[in-house]
C-alpha cells in the first residue's frame, strides 16, 4: 500500500565513481564502486558492463616458452615489443604481431649478446620504452648491458623482414644506458639522468655533436618522456617534448637546427614516478602524479583531472594516493578513454585495479577487474597484456558490441554498482521507504536482479530480487504464438523493488550486482522517503 502521509521524492542515477562515502558534497550520482560497469555512449542515464578480455589475440605460437612482456607499443596494425623467451635464456626478444593478418612478422638479427637482460615482473623497476622514429623503433630496456649495447633497434626499411641490433649512438656516444626514449622533431631524445641527449633529424642512430644534449634543472633523474602539441594565440600549434622527474615537470620547445631550443620548467613540485601512466589524447597528455591524476591540456597547462576546468579536486585520488608499486602503474588512451591500472590499497585491501576516465562524460568508472603491465592503443581498442597472464597479448574493446564476450580471460565478468550516501537533506529527522522503482534490462538468461539497501555504517537496511519481464525474440528466430516479441535493441525498463520492510535510515546507499552480459544495464532508482519522528536511528 503506497505512504498516504507526506512524502518526498529521491532519485540517483549513476554519474561516476568518487573516494567519498557521502555524495552531497560531490555530485548527484556519485558512486563508490562501478565495477565492471562503464557508461552507456547512447543513454546518459544508464551503466552497462563492460565488454570481457577473454581470448588472446596471441599465444606467441613458435616462440619457446614465452613469458613476460616487458613492453609493447602498436604503430599502424603491427604491435612490437619485448617478450622473455627460451630463444636466448634470461634474455628478452623482439616480437611483431601483426593485428590485421593475425601473424607473427618475422625478426632477424636476434643474438644472446645484443639481446637484453629479462626483467622482474614484481616490484620496483625502470619499464623499457619503445619510439617510432622514421624507418627504425628504438627500445630502452633496463637489462642492456651498457657499452656498445645501451639500446635495441628495430629496423623496418623492409616493414615485411625488420632486423634486430644493439648498438649506442655513432659518433658522440651515450653517457649509459637511457632510461627513456622519445620522438621529438624526427630526432631520438634518450634521457641519461638529468640529461636529454638528442640523435639527428631522421637519424635515431647517431649524434653528430656533443653538444646535442640538455641538462633538466637539478641532479634527479628523468623518469619518462612524451611529445604534446601544444595551441597558442599568436603561434597556432607548436611542438613540445614534456620531461617528467618524480617531482617535477619540464617543457622543451624549438630545435637545434632552427636555433630556437629551449626548456622551461612547469613544476617543481608535481611530477611522475609511473612512466607508463603517461597517455597522449587529443586533449593533452594524462599522466599519474603521486597525490592523484592530472593532464596536461593542449595550452599547455598542467592540473588535476576533473570534471571540469573550473574544479581542483579530482574525482578519484585515493588509488593514486595508496599506490604500492608507482613504476609499474600502467595506462593508455583510445577513442575517449583514457585507462589506468595499479596495484593499490582501497578500503585496507590490496588489489590491482583498472580505471576508465570518459572524456565524453568527464567521470571514472571502476574498478574493472582484468589486470594489465603494459597498453597499447589498437583501432577502437587497446592491446593489452599481463604478467598474471604471460605468454599472450589480449584485444580490449571500448564500446560493448553485439560480438563482445562478457568474459575475462575465461572467468565470468562481475558488476557491482554501490552508491555513495544520500539524501542529506535539510531535516536532521531520520527516514523511512517503502515504495522505491528500479531501471533494469538484460539480454541475458536473468530472471531478477539483486539489491541491497545498506546504512552510512555499512549495514544492510533490506535485500530483495528485483524480478524482471522474461525475454522477448527476434521476427523470425522462433514459431509465431511461441514467445514474446522483442526488438533488437535492448531498452531498460522500470520495475518496482519489492521491499519486504520498510528501510529506515539517516543516509542510504544502495548495492546491485549481476554478472557480466549483452545488454545488461543499471538506470535510474527512484524512492519516496518520509520523515519519522525522531531524529537517529538506534
Amino acid at each position: 500500500m503506497p505512504i498516504r502521509q507526506r512524502t518526498f521524492p529521491v532519485r540517483f542515477t549513476p554519474r561516476g565513481l568518487v573516494d567519498a562515502f557521502d555524495a552531497t558534497d560531490k555530485f548527484m550520482g556519485a558512486c563508490v564502486l562501478l565495477k565492471n560497469l562503464v557508461f552507456d555512449q547512447s543513454n546518459p542515464e544508464i551503466v552497462v558492463s563492460r565488454p570481457g578480455v577473454n581470448v588472446p589475440v596471441t599465444s606467441f605460437a613458435g616462440f619457446g616458452s614465452p613469458g613476460f612482456v616487458s613492453v609493447h607499443i602498436t604503430v599502424g596494425d603491427v604491435t612490437y615489443g619485448m617478450i622473455s623467451s627460451a630463444l636466448n635464456a634470461g634474455k628478452d626478444e623482439p616480437f611483431a604481431w601483426d593485428n590485421a593478418a593475425s601473424a607473427f612478422i618475422a625478426i632477424t638479427g636476434v643474438t644472446n649478446p645484443n639481446s637484453p637482460t629479462s626483467p622482474a615482473s614484481v616490484g620496483a623497476w625502470t619499464p623499457p620504452t619503445m619510439a617510432s622514429i622514421g624507418a627504425y623503433i628504438i627500445v630502452t630496456h633496463p637489462g642492456f648491458s651498457g657499452g656498445s649495447t645501451k639500446f635495441g633497434v628495430i629496423n623496418l626499411t623492409v616493414p615485411s623482414a625488420p632486423t634486430w641490433t644493439a648498438t649506442d649512438t655513432a659518433t658522440n656516444n651515450l653517457t649509459a644506458v637511457p632510461s627513456a626514449v622519445a620522438n621529438f622533431n624526427n630526432r631520438a631524445y634518450f634521457s641519461v639522468g638529468n640529461v636529454l641527449a638528442y640523435t639527428d633529424v631522421l637519424d635515431p642512430l647517431t649524434r653528430s655533436s656533443s653538444t646535442q644534449a640538455l641538462t633538466l634543472g637539478d641532479r634527479a633523474n628523468i623518469t619518462a618522456l612524451s611529445g604534446l602539441p601544444i595551441q597558442t594565440t599568436s603561434s597556432g600549434i607548436i611542438a613540445a617534448l614534456i620531461a617528467w622527474k618524480d617531482f617535477q615537470v619540464w617543457q622543451v620547445a624549438g630545435d637545434a637546427a632552427a636555433g630556437n631550443l629551449s626548456q622551461n620548467y612547469m613544476s617543481l613540485t608535481i611530477g611522475t614516478s609511473s612512466p607508463r601512466s603517461i597517455a597522449q589524447s587529443p586533449l593533452g597528455i594524462y599522466f599519474a602524479a603521486n597525490s592523484g591524476p592530472y593532464i596536461i591540456d593542449q595550452f599547455g597547462i598542467l592540473r588535476p583531472l576533473t570534471h571540469s576546468v573550473q574544479e581542483i579536486e579530482s574525482d578519484v585520488n585515493a588509488p593514486w594516493q595508496n599506490a604500492t608499486t608507482p613504476s609499474r602503474i600502467a595506462a593508455a588512451y583510445s577513442g575517449t578513454i583514457y585507462r589506468i591500472c595499479m596495484d593499490t590499497i582501497v578500503l585496507g585491501a590490496a588489489e590491482t585495479n583498472d580505471y576508465w576516465f570518459d572524456e565524453h562524460k568527464r567521470r571514472w568508472t571502476g574498478p574493472h577487474s582484468f589486470a594489465y603491465d603494459c597498453a597499447s592503443q589498437y583501432g577502437k581498442g587497446f592491446i593489452l597484456s599481463s604478467s598474471a597472464v604471460p605468454g599472450k597479448l589480449f584485444f580490449s574493446e571500448v564500446v560493448p558490441s553485439i560480438t563482445s564476450s562478457y568474459l575475462d580471460n575465461s572467468v565470468a565478468i562481475s558488476c557491482t554498482l554501490k552508491s555513495s550516501t544520500f539524501p542529506k537533506t535539510g531535516s536532521m529527522l531520520a527516514k523511512q521507504v517503502v515504495e522505491s522503482t528500479l531501471e533494469l534490462a538484460s539480454a541475458g538468461a536473468v530472471a531478477s536482479f539483486a539489491i541491497t539497501g545498506i546504512d552510512d555504517q555499512g549495514n544492510t537496511l533490506n535485500s530483495c530480487n528485483v524480478p524482471i519481464s522474461p525475454l522477448g525474440s527476434l521476427w523470425g528466430a522462433v514459431f509465431w504464438g511461441a514467445f514474446s516479441w522483442a526488438a533488437s535493441i535492448n531498452i531498460p525498463k522500470v520495475y518496482t523493488v519489492p521491499w519486504t520492510a520498510p528501510l529506515v535510515f539517516k543516509k542510504m546507499a544502495i548495492f546491485l550486482t549481476a554478472t557480466g552480459q549483452t545488454a545488461l544495464a543499471f538506470g535510474t532508482f527512484f524512492a519516496r522517503y518520509q520523515e519519522t519522528g525522531y531524529t537517529n536511528t538506534p
